[in-house]
């Protein structure tokens, strides 16, 4: 067996295991799992994507082995896809008359179809759902009450009712979205780690030049119409659905703050500071995803001014 095959082979099983840190019981242990792609990414970044198809492969057997099938599923569904995904279009390029003039995929359009995938998942388990009485809204409140009940075993049930009330309209729509994060932010640090090293020809990506499809709008679009105008479980499943497609939104607002910063002296302070409000504050994530539905349709870098730095 080859070195490159050795390291894939066990970059997917360190991804197995990292995706299964949460049965450790070690505090903490969870944000291991939000890492868990970063070695698949790693090696199909660098190796390509049958490399790709072997760690996913090795990932799937690993946490089958470590724990049972429905983690090897989920560890399919959550890890492996997204990052075939990310790996088989970041990958791709059109190669023009000048060596110089490579077009690589747009890293927008990845991003996009990270969150119609995850959205799709969200409409297939909705028409699962279908035959149950209160439909996909009642699994999340079920799924909430059990993780409130092992959370806080000594809550009163008034406590637990107010919050499974306040977040289940939007939860799978918060989860589906931090999974897209996610996703773009192992991403974003496996490129980095593999062009700080040489170890890719896909050249940097400026957050500052972020542009998404147009066709990202209409799949947005639509899932606002069925949110304002259904009722019920259709409302629900489309204000779900609308924040997860509102996910490259909130990375094109992300291009404008940037873009923005190049026009100022100290643009790394700047960007410093926001990113820490940014953490503290939904509220500033919503002005964000908002700015990058404006950008989209009116488009708010055309009108700023001549640069006076760079980011």
């Amino acid at each position: 067996m080859s070195r490159d095959m050795l390291t894939t082979v066990g970059a997917g099983a360190l991804s197995g295991f990292a995706s299964l840190a949460f049965l450790s019981g070690i505090p903490g242990a969870i944000l291991v799992v939000y890492f868990a792609p970063l070695p698949l990414l790693l090696i199909g970044l660098d190796l390509g994507i049958a490399a790709t198809l072997v760690a996913c492969l090795s990932g799937i057997i690993i946490t089958a082995l470590a724990g049972n099938a429905y983690f090897s599923g989920a560890f399919a569904i959550i890890h492996a896809i997204p990052a075939f995904i990310i790996v088989r279009q970041a990958m791709k390029k059109d190669v023009t008359n000048n060596p110089d003039a490579e077009e690589w995929y747009p890293i927008g359009s990845i991003l996009c179809m990270l969150s119609v995938f995850i959205a799709s998942l969200l409409v297939i388990a909705f028409i699962w759902s279908l035959g149950e009485v209160d439909g996909l809204k009642w699994y999340v409140q079920s799924y909430l009450n059990q993780v409130f009940n092992y959370l806080m075993p000594l809550a009163d049930d008034s406590v637990r009712i107010d919050l499974i009330k306040l977040l289940a309209p939007l939860f799978p729509g918060y989860m589906g979205m931090s999974w897209a994060v996610m996703a773009a932010l192992n991403a974003s640090i496996a490129m980095t780690i593999l062009t700080r090293t040489k170890r890719t020809k896909r050249p940097k990506i400026k957050i500052a030049d972020l542009n998404l499809p147009d066709w990202m709008s209409w799949f947005f679009v639509i899932a606002a119409i069925i949110a304002l105008l259904g009722g019920g479980e259709m409302k629900f499943l489309g204000q779900n659905l609308a924040l997860i497609l509102a996910t490259p939104f909130f990375f094109l607002g992300l291009a404008v703050v940037h873009n923005l910063a190049r026009y100022v002296a100290l643009p790394g302070l700047l960007l410093t500071t926001f990113y820490l409000v940014l953490i503290l504050s939904g509220w500033i994530a919503l002005a964000v995803m908002a700015a990058g539905i404006i950008e989209q349709w009116i488009g708010l870098r055309r009108y700023f001014g001549p640069k006076k730095t760079e980011t």
